[in-house]
């Protein structure tokens, strides 16, 4: 099986189709880099109702059946009925993000792609545009509570992205945007 190796964490499936090879080392793995950024147990739920249900979509056999009832018993009970989000399994979100309040009114489509270490604040939506296809976020990414990310973009990695923001194009790296619609403002210093 074709995989992608990522700056941190385990392999990545090419596509949101193919299966994790091991969903529990791998669900391991992913909240062993996340939890060191999320310390509240809302936090540490809310990542193992997404991680959980990455690991074991598209797994086959009655026992990962069995077990991707229950995530989904678990997930739709917390997650879109007490954080009000919604989140595909489909959607690749990369080793170390950060949550600071549990991902709450968070909208994200399923051909959504996220890198490590990027920080969602709540009412973010990562959306299409008149397309199918959605952004594609970098690493190290900020986006501030309410922003709009919307259309095949690219995000470039150390990009931050005010709250309440509008962005609809592909964007420099180490760039601060606000606005609707999104423009840069003042490159990011490295620090």
């Amino acid at each position: 099986m074709a995989r992608e190796k990522t700056a941190a964490g385990p392999p990545r499936p090419l596509t949101a189709d193919q299966p994790v090879q091991d969903p529990v080392r791998w669900c391991r793995a992913m909240l062993a880099a996340d939890f060191p950024r999320n310390p509240y147990w809302t936090q540490r739920l809310t990542l193992f109702c997404l991680r959980a249900g990455r690991a074991w979509h598209r797994q086959p056999g009655i026992k990962a059946f069995l077990i991707r009832r229950v995530l989904q018993v678990l997930k739709f009970v917390w997650v879109e009925g007490f954080i009000g989000s919604e989140i595909p399994n489909q959607v690749w979100i990369g080793p170390g993000v950060r949550i600071p309040h549990a991902l709450r009114g968070v909208m994200i489509h399923p051909s959504v792609s996220i890198g490590a270490n990027v920080t969602l604040y709540h009412q973010t939506v990562l959306g299409v545009r008149n397309t199918r296809e959605g952004p594609t976020l970098g690493d190290d990414i900020v986006v501030g509570a309410g922003a709009k990310i919307l259309g095949p973009i690219t995000v470039a990695s150390g990009t931050s992205i005010g709250a309440n923001a509008v962005l609809v194009s592909d964007t420099e790296p180490n760039t601060t945007w606000v606005g609707i619609p999104a423009r840069p403002v003042i490159p990011r210093r490295d620090r």
